[in-house]
């Protein structure tokens, strides 16, 4: 073999060499980025150092985060902001609650919770509720709120109450001024709603149109009634008014 044909062929070999070399080195690199990458994503670098949580008074958001391990040390790529978020509603007292997760550690939880509007019958009992007709918790009537004497059944913290009577309560309490409605105490007569509220005994009806029979009846009221006066509000456009009749004197 002449040797300038095999000195050709030595260099052809050595490039094709340095070439196979040169794509084990970019492969080698290549993975060390991507292990290095993988250990500092999971790493305590880029883990929850801190969990902020607001709006919460009766509720514990912190618990549900710590009872999914989503707490401070997880990696920041492994919090599922949905799960959290569904964890914490489960909690009676949570209406609203979002969740956001800021790079490289920081994990925010706002919440808004239900407020106790007023009291319902439960059976043997009490329990205290939301505007909505949540049931947040057991209790005597409270003062100073609406008290519903409407038989829901028994329930527990979570339970949302379906009853329309109840609902319809609910609506008229909560469209009255609030220094009437802390006031006010709704049964149902069997026939339907019927409110006292002052002395005066107010029939309802049905539980439609709640919102305006309380907007009549806080003008009626405010504009002055004889003490112990009847009002009917079944059709709220045209309310009736009946004053209770003077007592006969009895001659001896």
């Amino acid at each position: 073999m002449e040797p300038k044909l095999a000195e050709r062929r030595k260099g052809v070999s050595e490039d094709r060499a340095r070439g196979r070399l040169k794509w084990v080195l970019i492969t080698i690199v290549f993975l060390l980025a991507v292990v290095g990458g993988v250990w500092l994503i999971r790493s305590p670098l880029l883990s929850i150092r801190t969990v902020t949580v607001s709006g919460e008074t009766m509720s514990n958001p912190l618990a549900a985060v710590n009872d999914l391990g989503m707490g401070h040390g997880t990696p920041t790529i492994d919090i599922d902001t949905r799960a959290i978020e569904q964890a914490v509603r489960a909690d009676p007292w949570v209406r609203e609650a979002q969740v956001t997760v800021d790079w490289p550690g920081l994990l925010t939880i706002a919440v808004t919770e239900h407020v106790v509007f007023a009291s319902v019958l439960a059976s043997d009992g009490w329990v205290r509720v939301s505007v909505d007709g949540n049931v947040l918790a057991v209790g005597e009537p409270m003062p100073d709120a609406p008290v519903i004497d409407i038989d829901t059944g028994p329930v527990a913290a979570g339970y949302s109450i379906a009853n329309p009577l109840i609902v319809g309560a609910l609506e008229f309490a909560a469209a009255l001024p609030p220094e009437m409605a802390e006031r006010v105490v709704v049964r149902d007569d069997g026939e339907g709603l019927v409110a006292v509220l002052d002395g005066h005994q107010i029939v309802l009806g049905r539980p439609a149109d709640m919102h305006e029979k309380a907007i009549v009846l806080s003008s009626l009221i405010d504009s002055g009634l004889v003490a112990g006066a009847q009002i009917n509000l079944i059709a709220p456009l045209r309310p009736a008014i009946t004053n209770p009749q003077p007592l006969q004197e009895v001659e001896e």
